[in-house]
């Protein structure tokens, strides 16, 4: 990971690729929470969440509205992801908020369903 040189000092670090790579997935989280009080206590999932809504906001794919009169919403659901290089680092959380679509009423709109995934590279 990390080789010792010594020089007029002492010894000092020449860090090399994979040791850059090791601290940065130590930042991340490494277990996968289950529920949302889980991912409110670590600051890297917070900071995943809020990039999702962010990009709800930014590509205008919702709005808040009142709920009309005797009807139920919709439930949503977080799912949270460690994404992994070929080596099996961590090299990013991903969080996702998902529709519970089981809970629509078929008649009402029961046959639109969207699962749009876009890369960015």
């Amino acid at each position: 990971m990390a080789r010792a040189v010594k020089d007029q000092g002492g010894i000092s670090q020449m860090f090399n690729e994979d040791f850059h790579t090791c601290m940065f997935a130590y930042f991340l989280s490494q277990e996968e929470p289950k529920r949302v009080h889980q991912a409110l206590k670590d600051p890297s999932w917070i900071e995943v969440m809020q990039e999702e809504l962010l990009q709800f906001k930014m590509q205008k794919v919702w709005m808040l509205v009142d709920l009309p009169y005797r009807k139920r919403a919709i439930g949503t659901k977080w799912v949270y992801r460690n994404k992994k290089d070929e080596r099996g680092i961590v090299i990013r959380n991903k969080a996702r908020l998902v529709a519970q679509g089981h809970t629509q009423e078929e008649g009402i709109d029961y046959e639109k369903v969207f699962a749009l995934v876009a890369r960015i590279e």
